[in-house]
């Protein structure tokens, strides 16, 4: 058997962590059943002389993990069905062992259910070489009969993780502004854990507690870090960035489709997420003394149709990462298939100032500062950060957050969006524009 693949799809492995179990009736049916697939093939084929109970357990479970991971990365918008494995002894120190492990590949591969691809190199750093393994079409097809379908193994099982030992981070200032990865770019920095940042760490990790007790399906999170901006601006003091970023990153719910995302559940309950529409803008705002209207979109704009919307909001987008409001089309922004060619920026930033005229002073002193990017997302992830506190200290609510939105069980919607609101007036003196996304025939609309 011949299956073919590409260096660059090598690269794009996600870790086989082998800590996962399944969840739903098919996939433990499943799991079973390849297990004693795996084992009577070692056992007829001398690999083993015979079954032992005290392992039977060990390799089930091998089994139903390296399953999930097997599945996990067909669950993406671009999968590659590709993951790595170290195969040393040293990396073998959760609940698989090395011998269970060997087994489990012994049978995986001569069932034709495996392909391998030995010694393969983990990232492009020197010296990280890991085995590539994928599973077959042959065992997709096991899967699909058995009822477990490939690209939906978030129902069918639960990922175990460990959670972030150091949730608060800090970065440099980026030599220069990407519009589509700014929040992530930044250099790494030391810094003191003064009582503040240590506050803060406790906060962050009471919230990672608590979320791990309620069930999440359709999704990962495995935890936040917070992450501030700017650390070397003489004017820093914790006072740039601090948004949250669900663990790992990549692969997390935050970097899913906001569809996928509507499709989760939390304590087997459907979720809604509630939108801040217009967040940076209502905050530039209301530092000016300004209340955004409430009763229109903030991105239509006067003379410019609804065609404009989407290339009015990246002008928002642009302008905010910007020192000025910007002239032309940044152009990182014009990677891919954007379609913002085709607008005009000056005709766009001529019906901006006519809507909203204190924009043109951004990038210019105010109040005896300067705001950028970095403050406007301090401001937005202080009140995010403090609703999910509320939350869940006044009200046992899980939630999780997407920058600037809020997700929660759908009965909790009215109660997270009065929690959100009190605390955006609060802190910015401004009532925001809420938008509660939620599963049919709720669907409804707030602020």
């Amino acid at each position: 058997m011949t299956l073919s693949y590409s260096q660059e799809k090598l690269l794009t492995a996600s870790y086989a962590a082998l800590r996962a179990h399944p969840t739903s009736e098919q996939a433990n049916a499943l799991v079973k059943k390849l297990t004693l697939m795996v084992e009577e093939y070692t056992i007829q084929t001398g690999l083993r002389e015979r079954k032992r109970r005290s392992t039977a357990g060990k390799l089930e479970y091998a089994t139903g993990a390296f399953l999930a991971d097997l599945l996990r990365p067909l669950d993406a918008e671009e999968p590659s069905g590709w993951v790595y494995r170290s195969l040393n002894n040293a990396s073998f120190t959760g609940p698989v062992g090395r011998r269970v492990f060997d087994q489990l590949l012994a049978g995986l591969k001569g069932l034709a259910l495996l392909e391998q691809v030995p010694g393969h190199k983990v990232s492009d750093k020197p010296g990280e070489y890991a085995g590539r393994f994928r599973a077959t079409p042959a065992l997709l097809k096991l899967c699909t009969d058995e009822g477990v379908s490939p690209n939906s193994v978030l129902d069918h099982f639960e990922f175990e993780y460990d959670l972030p030992k150091d949730p608060v981070q800090l970065r440099k200032r980026k030599l220069r502004t990407s519009f589509r990865t700014k929040e992530l770019v930044g250099e790494s920095m030391e810094f003191e854990r003064t009582p503040v940042v240590k506050d803060m760490e406790n906060a962050i990790s009471e919230l990672n507690k608590f979320f791990a007790k309620h069930p999440l399906r359709g999704g990962v999170h495995q935890g936040y870090i917070r992450i501030f901006q700017n650390g070397d601006d003489p004017d820093f003091d914790w006072n740039k960035g601090g948004r949250l970023y669900s663990q790992p990153f990549a692969e997390s719910y935050q970097s899913m489709p906001s569809a996928r995302r509507q499709k989760m559940t939390i304590n087997g309950e459907p979720v809604a997420e509630i939108d801040i529409s217009g967040s940076y803008l209502t905050i530039f705002l209301s530092l000016h003394g300004l209340q955004l209207d409430l009763t229109e979109d903030p991105y239509a704009l006067p003379g410019l149709g609804l065609k404009h919307r989407g290339a009015v909001k990246q002008w928002f987008v642009g302008t905010f990462g910007s020192k000025k409001p910007i002239r032309r089309w940044p152009e990182d922004m014009l990677e891919g298939d954007t379609g913002l060619r085709e607008y005009r920026v000056a005709e766009i930033t001529e019906a901006v100032f006519a809507k909203y005229p204190v924009l043109k002073s951004w990038g210019e002193p105010f109040n005896g500062r300067t705001y950028s990017w970095a403050d406007l997302m301090w401001l937005e992830s202080a009140v995010m950060f403090s609703t999910m506190l509320d939350l869940m200290h006044q009200h046992a609510t899980p939630s999780l957050t997407v920058h600037d939105s809020l997700i929660v069980p759908v009965s909790k919607a009215e109660l997270a969006s009065e929690t959100l609101r009190s605390r955006f007036q609060a802190q910015q003196k401004v009532t925001p524009r809420l938008k509660i996304n939620q599963p049919a025939p709720l669907l409804s609309a707030a602020g």
